[in-house]
């Protein structure tokens, strides 16, 4: 028969058990601790728990967690051949955790061995990342920019040309300064049915063509310069980038269709003057342009 030595402290942990409402089963789920030694523990049967070693570390656990506490009076010291063993363990364990503690890294002594290197290597990093995100942007965001299929060049050096030989002509003929001023002569717009969006060009006798001049301010705008008369073709169309100029020629005995997709901030001009400005609170424009 056993002595029951853990009768009265079996009790206690009973007692505090019941008072929090838990059940064996509950315990030994937070224990992680048989069912069985719990019972036999609260009911004081020595010959069904394990030696007092481990007897007394179950009987801490479940103080512990109960707040139940157990007077030394009670628990035995630990065997001298567990001491034994966590001396000889936990030696082992310090003088291994030392060694790693003092164990530099592979990547501390790369960096003080080839400074350079590694630095070569991070601004190479940050260069690839960087690049990468340029790219998913340019990915994400592509432009919207449509080339135009039949720009419309001028060619200045005639009009420096003509200056040119006007200034020569200038000095032998008398009539020189009177030549120069017709040549000046800026076209006539008119409105047709008083409409802005219906505009008739008259030229001077000597001149052949206008040009057309538009410049964005802020925003892009998308348009399109179309001939229908006398024969239907495509100038010009594509989008216009903020405060972007571009300049198209306007023959004389031609009838020009021009879109503007966003009017916001955006001026026309032809041969100089200036085109008449869309109705109030409107963005989309068609003009219609008659050159005589």
């Amino acid at each position: 028969m056993g002595t029951k030595k853990y009768k009265v402290i079996g009790m206690r942990l009973q007692d505090a058990r019941l008072k929090k409402g838990w059940t064996l089963d509950e315990v030994q789920l937070k224990l992680q601790i048989s069912k069985r030694y719990l019972m036999a523990l609260e009911a004081g049967e020595d010959d069904d728990l394990p030696g007092d070693y481990y007897t007394q570390s179950l009987i801490k656990q479940y103080a512990n967690l109960l707040g139940v506490e157990v007077g030394n009076r009670h628990l035995e010291n630990e065997p001298e051949s567990i001491k034994e063993w966590r001396r000889t363990h936990g030696e082992v364990t310090s003088r291994a955790q030392k060694e790693l503690q003092q164990k530099p890294s592979v990547l501390s002594g790369l960096i003080h061995q080839h400074p350079w290197l590694m630095a070569i290597i991070l601004v190479g990093v940050i260069w690839l990342l960087v690049w990468a995100a340029f790219s998913e942007m340019a990915n994400r965001y592509p432009s919207q920019l449509v080339a135009q299929k039949n720009p419309t060049v001028i060619d200045k050096t005639k009009k420096s040309h003509h200056k040119t030989n006007a200034s020569k002509t200038k000095s032998t003929h008398p009539s020189a300064k009177k030549q120069s001023k017709q040549t000046t002569t800026k076209p006539k717009i008119e409105k047709v049915n008083d409409s802005v969006d219906n505009l008739r060009v008259t030229l001077p006798d000597e001149q052949k063509h206008a040009t057309l001049k538009l410049k964005t301010g802020d925003n892009q705008s998308w348009n399109s310069l179309t001939a229908t008369a006398p024969q239907a073709a495509t100038v010009a169309q594509g989008v216009m980038e903020a405060h972007q100029t571009q300049h198209f020629k306007l023959k004389k005995g031609y009838t020009y269709v021009l879109k503007i997709g966003n009017t916001i901030g955006l001026k026309g001009s032809i041969g100089g003057r200036k085109m008449p400005d869309p109705a109030t609170g409107v963005t989309v424009r068609s003009v219609t342009i008659v050159v005589n």
